[in-house]
């Protein structure tokens, strides 16, 4: 066994898209069942399935009656017009069918129609979504506060003990989810998704202000693709946030990279490169995310 496979015992990645997350002739990946096995050989502890289109609890009883595996599924729910929006209910519906975490709107959301996120890339695969009146969700008023359906979003994760991902919501938005969430002592359950995108460009600053409120920053992988940071430049701006407060994650998605436990061992070896200790990558990847979920 490798430094980068010893890296990878106990890891938690909390932002994985599943297989037909598009469709079966564009976007198809190595499935689950065949990849899932790779992730316990190389000590994964558990991974969020994620959809941008439907809740996933329903397909982890379909994995597993396909493979026998040690490595926790976590569903999860992303919030946006097709999975019923920004709703209690929804969050309700997340935990009494076992999903674990809860991510706030992406290609439903203002912030990410306006930055040409992934609102922008699906019309490409489905020649009626143009047709679809994006609901455009946004959580500030007219003063910059947070909206009275973003307290209750806080409150029912609260009460059904599930994480909170900020989606593809601005940053201005994230931080008003978090100064509320850290009023009812619910911060250290969210985490800003892919801080460093251009979807979100969360500044230095903001990044720090959320770490010092209780909140995480997840850097994902794609982070340090070609063209992007350079991994000492990467671990340079976890140093300045605080690695208490950061989470490694793939965000795997496309299908042209490796399959999940292959991405996750690449990034932890390119940040470990960059300058991460071993602890320090055991940070980042493994308690961290543990933490997030409200796991021991």
């Amino acid at each position: 066994m490798t430094l980068y496979d010893e890296m990878m015992q106990g890891t938690i990645d909390v932002h994985c898209h599943i297989d037909f997350e598009f469709s079966a002739k564009e976007r198809k990946r190595e499935p689950e069942f065949l990849w899932l096995p790779k992730a316990e050989a190389l000590g994964m502890r558990g991974v969020v399935l994620k959809s941008h289109w439907w809740p996933t609890v329903n397909v982890v009883p379909y994995i597993l009656s396909s493979v026998e595996t040690k490595v926790a599924l976590w569903p999860s729910v992303a919030m946006n017009s097709t999975a019923g929006g920004p709703n209690p209910c929804i969050i309700d519906a997340c935990a009494e069918l076992g999903g674990k975490m809860v991510f706030l709107p992406t290609w439903s959301a203002r912030n990410d129609v306006a930055r040409k996120g992934f609102s922008n890339r699906i019309k490409s695969y489905y020649k009626n979504h143009a047709k679809l009146e994006n609901p455009n969700y946004y959580f500030l008023d007219e003063k910059g506060k947070l909206i009275g359906r973003g307290y209750e979003i806080i409150e029912a994760c609260k009460a059904h003990d599930l994480t909170l991902g900020m989606g593809h919501v601005s940053w201005q938005e994230s931080m008003a989810f978090i100064e509320a969430a850290r009023e009812v002592g619910y911060s250290h359950r969210i985490v800003v998704n892919h801080v460093q995108s251009h979807i979100i460009a969360m500044p230095l600053d903001a990044m720090k202000r959320a770490a010092e409120m209780g909140a995480f920053l997840e850097a994902c992988w794609n982070a340090l693709a070609p063209g992007r940071m350079d991994s000492p430049d990467l671990v340079k701006q976890f140093r300045a946030v605080g690695l208490r407060q950061i989470i490694a994650s793939t965000d795997y998605f496309r299908p042209y990279s490796p399959n999940p436990a292959e991405l996750f061992r690449m990034y932890l070896g390119m940040l470990h490169e960059g300058g991460l200790s071993r602890g320090e990558v055991n940070q980042v990847a493994s308690i961290n995310p543990a933490r997030l979920m409200g796991l021991a």
